[in-house]
């Protein structure tokens, strides 16, 4: 199959069953394009622009996506797997304007968002095992419904951020920044391990 990615920039376009496995795709400008079905697990993409783009049914595994710029993207029932987001150009953006990416029912895995700008950003229905959202700001973020198991909250900002139906997170109060932060129970009894008290069981009927 011939190179699908020939063209410097591609506009409104839809790239269906795609596979492109290991490769390489370089300096590549992509708006209001999906992306459905399509397998690009360990392929490099290299600054890359993604501007109103949607990926579909895809497999990410252990991406590279070195310098490339996101605007407004979103991911649906991807894997997403093993990615290190810091390298790419939203890393080193510190006046975002417009959000990056949104996650929906994907699989984040083995993943690093560390000292991210992550604002009002979805990560809704995932599954995030051993994540890094190490000093990253989730202020207003969208986290309901998603398996947070070994991810990793450590200065985090989560200000405002929704947890409802989470399960599984670790999240230490006096490590992270919590305020109005929405959580339910039973999971947010986690919450209690991390600080020095004790809980004992009370019976009203003694």
């Amino acid at each position: 199959m011939a190179f699908p990615f020939d063209q410097p920039e591609y506009s409104s376009q839809e790239f269906k069953k795609l596979i492109l496995k290991s490769a390489r795709v370089i300096k590549k400008d992509f708006s209001g394009c999906t992306f459905s079905k399509c397998n690009f697990a360990e392929t490099l993409f290299q600054e890359c622009r993604f501007h109103e783009c949607k990926f579909s049914h895809c497999d990410l595994s252990l991406a590279n996506l070195k310098g490339c710029t996101f605007n407004s993207t979103r991911f649906e029932t991807s894997q997403v797997i093993g990615v290190d987001w810091t390298q790419t150009a939203w890393a080193e953006n510190k006046f975002i304007v417009f959000k990056p990416v949104d996650f929906v029912e994907c699989v984040l895995n083995h993943s690093t968002f560390s000292a991210m700008k992550m604002k009002q950003i979805q990560v809704v229905r995932c599954i995030a095992h051993d994540v890094s959202f190490e000093e990253a700001d989730l202020t207003q973020a969208d986290c309901t419904f998603t398996d947070f198991n070994s991810s990793r909250f450590l200065h985090t900002n989560l200000t405002e951020a929704d947890f409802t139906g989470a399960t599984n997170y670790t999240i230490a109060p006096q490590l992270n920044i919590l305020k109005k932060t929405k959580f339910s129970l039973p999971e947010a009894m986690a919450l209690l391990y991390g600080l020095d008290i004790q809980l004992t069981e009370y019976n009203n009927n003694d």
